[in-house]
């Protein structure tokens, strides 16, 4: 490793630094938003995430944008300006960033005062992306245990969405493009994540004599977030479809789905109960859903999604903690703070 290399920082140990700290790291930008401050000059919030993480970053007027993506510049040849015409082009692009942090309002801040767009071949973002942590034959695995546990005619129906291109993707997709398990195989990890906790709690519920079909819950387990192949985009990022932003993946699950049912001819009964939990599965109407759960089993996959959901932000949030802060930061999504007890 080079003397520049080891001097690098990742995003989990720039969160640990103190105010007035200046790092070097590499990151691939996700977005980046052109504002003005409150004297009319030009500054950008930007998004950008390494295989620890994402970091939330400022660049002020007086930053430096150079160019080195010439594979051909020779590496001691100085960096060329990037003109602001092609700045936007840098999303979903590897950067080396020299900057800062500071104290704002009692929370950290992370300001870029050098960007640098670089060589993609020598530096791919696929390099410095994050993935699920979960080894993916595992989760391959814990999948296939779950078709396998349901009645065939279930079985059969889900192995028939989930099969060629479709499984591709299912495999490798995120879940969102912010907030929870943003990146590759997380729509994968978050569904098994959810269909086991979902499976679980419906044979407790079964033991405790309430009538309630396991396989119908494993089911919509496995396919409550079958929109979100038409949400999202894995390119060098996850980014969201021009059809997830103004359908959004329910309505997108749906309709998918009720065009498989059709075509492979499923029971009528288990299209519908299934159909009810896409729909039903993020719990309320103000949440995004049409409709409220109203089976055992649609309670169970909407409680099982929503607690999914917040440990995983639970998890991300307090992850960075030091000893003395148990607390983390104001989590909008969740509307709380955290406690790393």
């Amino acid at each position: 490793m080079s003397e520049t290399q080891s001097m690098l920082k990742n995003s989990q140990e720039i969160r640990k630094l103190s105010p007035g700290s200046s790092f070097k790291a590499i990151f691939v930008v996700s977005s980046l938003f052109q504002k003005n401050d409150k004297n009319g000059k030009p500054y950008y919030e930007i998004s950008v995430t390494d295989s620890c993480g994402t970091l939330e970053a400022k660049i002020w007027s007086d930053a430096n944008w150079f160019d080195r993506s010439d594979p051909t510049m020779e590496p001691s040849a100085p960096a060329q300006k990037l003109p602001d015409e092609k700045l936007m082009s840098v999303i979903g692009s590897t950067v080396g960033t020299d900057g800062k942090t500071t104290e704002f309002r009692g929370q950290l801040q992370f300001n870029f005062n050098k960007l640098t767009l670089l060589d993609q071949e020598q530096f791919p973002p696929s390099q410095y992306l994050p993935r699920s942590p979960i080894p993916i034959e595992d989760l391959v695995s814990r999948y296939e245990e779950l078709v396998s546990s349901c009645r065939p005619e279930i079985s059969n129906f889900i192995r028939s969405v989930y099969e060629g291109d479709t499984w591709k993707q299912f495999r490798d997709w995120p879940a969102a493009v912010s907030h929870h398990h943003a990146y590759a195989n997380g729509l994968l990890e978050h569904t098994l994540s959810v269909t086991d906790c979902a499976k679980s709690m419906a044979e407790s519920l079964r033991i405790s004599g309430y009538d309630i079909d396991v396989d119908i819950v494993v089911a919509g387990g496995l396919l409550h977030d079958l929109g979100k192949l038409e949400s999202y985009k894995m390119t060098s990022i996850p980014e969201m479809t021009l059809e997830g932003a103004v359908l959004d993946h329910i309505a997108l699950g749906y309709s998918k789905f009720m065009e498989l049912a059709k075509e492979k001819g499923l029971d009528n009964s288990i299209k519908l109960q299934l159909a009810h939990i896409l729909l039903s599965h993020h719990g309320q109407r103000e949440y995004g859903s049409p409709v409220v759960p109203a089976t055992p089993e649609a309670f169970v996959v909407s409680a099982a999604d929503e607690l999914d959901f917040r440990v995983f932000c639970w998890k991300d949030s307090v992850k960075d903690l030091t000893e003395d802060q148990p607390i983390s930061q104001w989590h909008a999504a969740t509307a709380r703070r955290f406690w790393n007890r």
